[in-house]
């Protein structure tokens, strides 16, 4: 069933400097095209957002994107990926009511998954194919370190 949110955003973006890793015209570096050799072949924008704002939400790095372009329609997200970026919001406010307006959480959301996408991308330059296996071995650590 789903939950009723408030003032949530009609779309949520990314920087215009991450487009090619999010848009599927541009095949030889988007990230969800079905011939990517990616983890994400054949997944959705949203899917890509959702894992790098986890990314930076882990390594608690956010910054501003430039030239931000709104391309994926919050309505499109799933419930349980809408309460990822909610969860951020109530964490940072350490507070529930920081549900009462969805907004800002999206905003910061953005931002996290801004610095994700960075961080992301230096995974590939750095490790090149072997960057899922960087990445693993980092998911490894976090959950041995609990």
């Amino acid at each position: 069933m789903a939950s009723k949110h408030f003032n949530e955003p009609r779309d949520i973006g990314y920087g215009k400097e991450f487009s090619e890793y999010y848009q599927r015209e541009y095949k030889s570096l988007c990230l969800i095209n079905q011939e990517s050799n990616t983890i994400f072949t054949g997944k959705k924008q949203k899917d890509l957002f959702i894992f790098t704002m986890a990314l930076g939400k882990y390594s608690n790095k956010k910054s501003d994107a430039k030239q931000k372009q709104n391309n994926i329609p919050v309505q499109a997200l799933s419930e349980s990926q809408k309460w990822a970026v909610l969860s951020i919001g109530i964490d940072e406010e350490k507070n529930i009511i920081a549900l009462k307006d969805e907004g800002p959480i999206y905003e910061n959301a953005e931002k996290y998954a801004n610095e994700g996408m960075k961080i992301l991308k230096s995974h590939m330059d750095k490790w090149g194919p072997n960057y899922v296996k960087s990445l693993e071995a980092d998911l490894k650590e976090i959950l041995n370190s609990n």
